[in-house]
């Protein structure tokens, strides 16, 4: 065991010396193709970071959310460079990392890479934990897609937490509502406390505009529902794995790490005055260049993100196409 957590300090360090030239040299490529891109946007003090800065630093405790746009590559990589950062910057920290993209009946697939990973001295890699969680057939981006992130997460030996539900479970609330539920699950969860009215109307909107306006009232209501079952499911997820082992660290689309109704909601609910830092990737739009504009916020015109990282567009053809057929 003590070789084991030598290679991963010397792991982490290369790693995350590694990221900040990397993120350097991406930050400069990308802010030749748009004035934001490439920079950080720190929200309450208005500041906008310079390519050349590099990445900025993770807080050092408290829980950290890392939002996506679920298909692009550049997200990825970024969200592996800061983890690696803030290993580099904090050697003795080991926060949990909680994945939106791993099922907690995914978990023995994860102490099965856990086993091998601690057996053979790190030769096990993030290629082999994709492959052990059957990534191909999971539903979500390519595996290649996301292995810069779980790299970095591998080499550092972080812990890595499933986020989110079975998906029969899901279906279940999206078809029953929160009556699917058990007594105890809802009163854990605080799922009996609802989104003020506000709230649960913007989220309806948003799924609504997320699935092109091709779904049916009813469909959108149980959606709602599922995202908020799902999104107590993960602020559950951080505050056990932040007990067990210090701090943690959430691996999300935008939609969920928002601090208005998302993760951060259930947070509030559940552990108030948890320090909770919200981070968005966000992509930038030609002729959009104030970056006030692309702050997400609430019904009252208040911010919904700490952080906004700025990248490119991921190439993509119209999503809505498909779903219109469908």
């Amino acid at each position: 065991m003590r070789a084991v957590a030598l290679c991963t300090c010397l792991l982490a360090a290369t790693a995350g010396a590694a990221a900040q030239s990397d993120w350097r040299t991406w930050a400069e490529a990308a802010g030749a193709q748009h004035p934001l891109a490439g920079r950080v946007y720190d929200v309450a003090s208005a500041k906008l970071s310079e390519p050349a800065d590099g990445p900025f630093a993770l807080p050092p405790d408290g829980l950290v959310l890392l939002g996506e746009v679920h298909d692009n590559p550049a997200h990825h990589r970024l969200r592996g460079w800061l983890i690696a950062g803030a290993l580099r910057a904090q050697p003795d920290r080991r926060p949990a990392v909680v994945f939106e993209q791993i099922r907690a009946d995914q978990q023995a697939a994860l102490d099965q890479f856990k086993a091998l990973h601690e057996q053979c001295c790190r030769l096990t890699t993030a290629v082999d934990l994709l492959r052990l969680l059957d990534w191909d057939k999971s539903g979500w981006p390519p595996a290649e897609m996301y292995r810069p992130l779980f790299e970095a997460v591998v080499a550092g030996g972080l812990p890595i937490v499933p986020g989110d539900l079975p998906r029969d479970r899901v279906r279940a609330v999206a078809r029953g509502g929160l009556d699917a539920l058990a007594g105890e699950e809802r009163e854990r969860l605080r799922l009996d406390s609802a989104l003020p009215g506000a709230l649960a109307d913007a989220l309806r909107q948003e799924l609504e505009e997320s699935h092109c306006g091709a779904l049916p009232p009813q469909a959108l209501g149980g959606m709602a529902v599922a995202q908020r079952y799902r999104d107590a499911h993960m602020a559950d997820a951080l505050l056990a794995a932040a007990q067990r082992h210090g701090s943690a660290i959430l691996i999300a689309g935008n939609g969920h790490v928002r601090t208005d109704r998302g993760v951060p909601w259930h947070l509030r609910q559940r552990a108030p005055g948890t320090p909770v830092t919200a981070v968005l990737l966000v992509e930038v739009e030609d002729g959009r260049t104030e970056p006030a504009d692309y702050v997400p916020r609430d019904p009252d015109g208040h911010p919904a993100a700490d952080r906004i990282v700025f990248t490119p567009r991921a190439e993509r053809g119209d999503p809505c196409e498909s779903l219109r057929k469908k």
